[in-house]
């Protein structure tokens, strides 16, 4: 077998058994252009422009020669010849090579088409020269005009591909152009009246994918929604394909509306493989996450779906869906048309304010570093959210969210030193009145100022802050967990962990203080062992080995009770404890003398 490139995606030069062969990128876009033109050979001059530099034909010689020496070296380890060089000429060698373009032309099947032009051509390279960019955008423009005209045509005709084929290849359109009326009348079945001029791709999908891109305001294109594949937990084969069509036939009947762009399922599959899901919301300007997990339940299962508002981290709208086994088929299609219809409402209603977040693109760039450095309960990381929070304000001194982000950094601040710092609550506080001048709607700024209230003891008006708070926004994780704080300092531990566990089902991947505040519910009901399971669930442990320290006092295990008395001394030789329950706020007397034992049983005094 031939080796074989791929083109579409990443650029890959593969050996007979799939293995990757490790060649020289430059070598790979030669290869690239000679298949895609079906060229035997590039001139050299040609070469070096196109590839390297177009506006300095020395310094592209030079590369060009560098590149040269790197290939035939690269070659003789290989024993193999994929291109062969002269003095004037890079040609294609003796080598065969196999390409995922081959089969792509005016004839192909729409089936074919659909199943290669999942991704851009050449999605990761950066192109150094505007020729390799105008050309590798001519080349997607045409890839993306040959599979239009195979969906139309065959949807005019006969339609003999399948409707999952025809349905890939609309999503996959509608991505790279949401204003394509006659794509989308295949998905609806609305007949429009055909445009004469050939599919326009959008200049942004022409374009190499950066590491970093400016954020476009709110109003200049749709907001983006991904709906990424759902998550299974163990269900049955059954429910799980009814999972996966139905996110279909929500992205289907998502597609009517005008006023979105959805992220073809291609696109979605690979972003749920991300590591860092947030940076690759905001390299792709996603604005709205469709989260969805099927959990199997005795003989039934439930679906759980949520849409969140990435500019907040906010779920803006959640719902359960209860299934049995045998209506599974029946229930699809009702729940995909609530689904959908949830969705475009709740995202209508939150564009009212999404132009706060997204009014200027730097400022809610420093805010999202701010709101990532936050998910960490380290001070280092607590102060340079801060210093992003500032940059945004000088940038938008009225941005409500950043206003936000800066009262929540002075509070984790003054949680973290456990110094009982009056003048970092006072800060908060002062920030998060400003976030609620800023904008009322927003729930943020009733959140931190609830937080404050509980630690300034003030254990009513937190509650009505929280309360206001949870009321602008019911599903948001964030003030839920917040309102869980305050129920479980208010004596009232029983629901403030109930309260906590629902914003974990929210937010299945939560920040740190989540697990801090289900694990101090634990212990005030004296579930010390669960207290210390929500512990180990915690990437940065140094800001509870207080805790820590008491549950194992109070389970009689004075080793390792000791061990985290020693460390808390170790990250904060200046802890003071009888000051430190001086501050900590905890209404009844009962719950603070509990609290109070179990850390004069591990050692502190």
């Amino acid at each position: 077998m031939p080796a074989r490139l791929k083109t579409l995606g990443h650029l890959r030069l593969l050996d007979e058994s799939g293995e990757d062969i490790v060649f020289p990128e430059k070598a790979l876009l030669i290869l690239s252009y000679l298949t895609a033109r079906g060229l035997p050979d590039i001139p050299r001059a040609d070469a070096a422009a196109l590839f390297w530099d177009d506006a300095n034909p020395a310094a592209a010689y030079a590369s060009l020669r560098q590149t040269v020496s790197r290939v035939q070296k690269r070659q003789r380890d290989l024993s193999r010849s994929f291109l062969i060089f002269t003095d004037s000429t890079i040609a294609l060698g003796p080598e065969r090579i196999e390409s995922d373009l081959d089969a792509i032309g005016e004839n192909a099947p729409l089936a074919l088409l659909a199943e290669r032009l999942t991704e851009d051509f050449l999605k990761n390279i950066r192109p150094d020269t505007q020729a390799l960019t105008k050309w590798i955008a001519l080349q997607r423009a045409s890839h993306m005009a040959l599979l239009r005209n195979a969906l139309l045509e065959g949807s005019r005709q006969a339609p003999g591909a399948s409707r999952q084929v025809r349905s890939a290849a609309a999503l996959r359109l509608l991505e790279a152009n949401p204003d394509d009326d006659e794509v989308r009348s295949v998905l609806t079945g609305h007949i429009v009246t055909p445009r004469p001029a050939l599919m326009t791709v959008q200049p942004s999908a022409c374009l190499p994918v950066q590491d970093h891109v400016e954020i476009a305001p709110a109003r200049q294109n749709p907001p983006r929604i991904v709906l990424l594949p759902p998550a299974t937990n163990h269900a049955s084969r059954a429910a799980a394909g009814f999972s996966e069509a139905l996110i279909e036939d929500v992205t289907i009947g998502l597609c009517a509306l005008r006023s979105i762009s959805i992220i073809a399922p291609h696109t979605a599959t690979q972003i749920a493989g991300q590591t860092d899901r947030a940076a690759t919301y905001e390299r792709h300007k996603i604005s709205y996450i469709l989260e969805t997990r099927l959990r199997g339940e005795g003989a039934g299962h439930t679906l759980f779906a949520q849409l969140i508002f990435f500019g907040s981290d906010e779920v803006i709208w959640a719902e359960r869906f209860p299934l049995s086994s045998d209506g599974l088929l029946r229930s699809r299609q009702m729940i995909a048309h609530r689904i959908a219809g949830a969705i475009a409402t709740g995202i209508e209603d939150n564009e009212l304010v999404r132009s706060g977040y997204e009014g200027d693109a730097n400022a809610y760039r420093n805010f999202l570093f701010g709101q990532g450095q936050l998910k960490n309960l380290d001070l280092r990381d607590i102060r340079r959210a801060r210093k992003s929070f500032r940059d945004a304000l000088q940038l938008q001194a009225s941005f409500a969210p950043a206003l936000s982000g800066l009262a929540r950094s002075y509070f984790l601040e003054w949680l973290v030193t456990a110094r009982g710092d009056e003048a970092l609550l006072h800060q908060a506080e002062i920030h998060a009145q400003d976030a609620i001048r800023a904008d009322e709607r927003l729930p943020s700024g009733y959140r931190e100022l609830g937080v404050v209230k509980l630690y300034s003891r003030q254990f009513d008006e937190s509650a009505h802050y929280l309360d206001r708070a949870e009321a602008l926004s019911p599903h948001y994780a964030n003030v839920i967990a917040s309102y869980a704080d305050t129920l479980v300092q208010a004596s009232r531990p029983d629901e403030g962990l109930k309260k906590i566990e629902h914003a974990i089902d929210l937010n299945p991947l939560p920040p740190d203080e989540y697990f801090w505040t289900a694990a101090s519910a634990a212990y005030s009901l004296g579930r010390y062992e669960e207290a210390l399971a929500y512990i180990s669930q915690m990437k940065d442990k140094d800001p509870v080995h207080r805790l820590s320290a008491a549950c194992w006092a109070m389970l009689g295990d004075m080793k390792k009770a000791r061990l985290f008395v020693r460390r808390t001394y170790d990250i904060n030789p200046n802890f003071d404890f009888n000051a430190w329950m001086a501050v900590v706020p905890i209404k009844e007397e009962w719950h603070r003398q509990h609290y109070r034992e179990g850390l004069k049983k591990a050692g502190f005094k």
